[in-house]
């Protein structure tokens, strides 16, 4: 799985202030029970979210020889315009602060050792992916993505949604998604249950694919967090498409009912 290098440190949080103010124009050009997103989430349930993720992050950075799970979190305000306005605090604070940190201080991530540039590149990511969640219910453009960019989010976020020890049937040959304008491209392992409703995917490595993703980066990262327009190409068998996106956690069709043999017979 390419690529494996991460972006520099400088470079995410340029993508976190610029992203994240168009987020937030975009939220803010919206109603609070306007559905944003592939889960369609209220745009205030979606921004209080957002805010979340930014307060936990702050906190850790000001105590990273802290466990996440001592965070007590906040209550949010419930009135989309201040929750807007506080995103747009806490985003420049947590600016502010890993431009002060630098790239190598270690705190807690997600439960295992990490550093100050991953959180920069969490928080980047999270941004890229609110402003164009947001940009795709109100009229803004979000910012274009560089293709290297682009890359850099699939592929975190394909090893952030990682569920190698799941409790799946596991599909025996992986899919392979591919960046058209850049050398990247993933192997990715999938599964779902045996009633086809739930699955989870793992890292995965070359073999001769079930399924063919192709598109540009971002227009990969569009179709993994299921945005319509992506323009990808996809090459296989439709059970496996069906299965792949399943496990991505895709909105899907359910699958037509089979008849009884019974009453095929009449």
């Amino acid at each position: 799985m390419t690529p494996t290098a991460l972006l520099p440190h400088t470079q995410y949080l340029d993508l976190l202030d610029r992203h994240g103010r168009a987020g937030v124009e975009a939220l803010g050009r919206l109603l609070p029970e306007e559905r944003v997103g592939p889960l369609k989430e209220e745009a205030l349930t979606y921004a209080q979210e957002h805010l979340g993720t930014l307060a936990v992050w702050e906190w850790l950075l000001r105590h990273p020889e802290s466990d996440w799970r001592a965070y007590e979190g906040q209550t949010p305000p419930v009135v989309l315009e201040d929750v807007l306005a506080e995103i747009s605090r806490v985003r420049d604070e947590l600016t502010r602060l890993l431009v002060d940190v630098g790239p190598d201080v270690e705190l807690d991530y997600f439960g295992r050792p990490g550093t100050s540039h991953e959180v920069a590149r969490l928080l980047a990511h999270e941004a890229i992916n609110v402003a164009l969640a947001a940009s795709e219910v109100s009229s803004l453009e979000p910012p274009a993505l560089h293709p290297d960019v682009a890359a850099d989010c699939v592929d975190r976020a394909l090893a952030h949604w990682a569920e190698p020890g799941a409790d799946v049937l596991w599909q025996p040959a992986p899919a392979h998604l591919v960046a058209s304008d850049t050398d990247s491209s993933w192997w990715v392992r999938f599964g779902t249950d045996r009633e086809g409703v739930l699955g989870d995917i793992a890292l995965g490595s070359p073999g001769r694919p079930v399924l063919t993703v192709t598109d540009s980066a971002a227009g990969l990262l569009r179709w993994l967090h299921d945005y319509p327009g992506s323009g990808a190409v996809v090459e296989g068998e439709a059970a496996a498409e069906r299965a792949f996106k399943v496990a991505l956690g895709h909105r899907v069709e359910p699958e037509p009912r089979r008849r009884s043999w019974w009453r095929r017979a009449q």
